[in-house]
């Protein structure tokens, strides 16, 4: 189930294990197959040390593919994700160079840009996070709370890197 407000996949990329079990849950969801290629999570992986990371839309607050797109193809829906309006695209891949995350991802079949709309045709949430229930590197969250998570996480960081410099009286 969706939080109610800005939800957020949060990705854990120390649980991934390359199952690609997500990518399959996508594209089932969007084109009815297993297609890794038409799904709109992607696993990249390092060959060193044998690391997953899981790569989708993080449906940034100030989406920089939104504004860089010729034809204003890239939309925020009213559940909060980024997504492309495959009738204005003209998969000229703007949004793909200027994403912090390179999220966006090419459509094999048109050649227009997709990215991740949190499974909007399904009220019960994204298929990639049930799928990846197992080793739990996908998880859904309100968007504030990611933002609270990192604030904190942050705060621990300098709180135990901040050494106080000893002044004589």
């Amino acid at each position: 189930m969706l939080p109610t407000r800005n939800p957020l996949i949060l990705v854990d990329a120390e649980k991934c294990n390359g199952c690609r079990l997500c990518e399959m849950a996508c594209s089932m969801i969007h084109v009815g197959r297993c297609s890794p290629g038409h799904s709109r999570i992607r696993i990249l992986r390092f060959a060193d040390g044998g690391y997953h990371v899981p790569l989708l839309c993080h449906a940034c607050e100030e989406a920089p593919c939104i504004k860089c797109c010729p034809m204003n193809a890239r939309q925020r829906t009213a559940k909060g994700a980024v997504v492309t309006d495959e009738e204005r695209c003209i998969g000229c891949r703007a949004c793909l160079y200027i994403c912090p995350f390179a999220a966006p991802a090419v459509n094999p079949d048109t050649g227009r840009t997709m990215t991740c709309d949190l499974c909007a045709e399904d009220g019960a949430g994204p298929w990639c996070v049930k799928a990846c229930r197992d080793c739990g590197a996908l998880k859904v969250i309100a968007s504030r709370e990611a933002i609270s998570r990192k604030s904190r996480t942050r705060g621990e960081q300098t709180r135990a890197g901040y050494k106080p410099v000893k002044t004589s009286l």
